[in-house]
């Protein structure tokens, strides 16, 4: 997969309206992730969709420890 590629990107049960590369995802993730998680140490992660397991191709924004 290219650094570079733009794909849908799906938070909660959502999809944002513009595709986006991982890193805008990711810089998305940060920006948008509520203040409750922050505050107890969670971090943005982005999931990479594969088309024969998902059914589609996207991104989509997690927040884990």
């Amino acid at each position: 997969m290219a650094t570079a590629e733009k794909r849908k990107v799906r938070v909660g049960l959502s999809s944002l309206d513009s595709p986006m590369t991982i890193a805008q995802a990711k810089r998305y993730g940060d920006k948008n992730m509520p203040q409750d998680l922050r505050r107890a140490g969670f971090g943005t992660t982005i999931f990479v969709s594969d088309p024969e397991i998902n059914g589609a191709v996207f991104f989509r924004v997690n927040y884990g420890k």
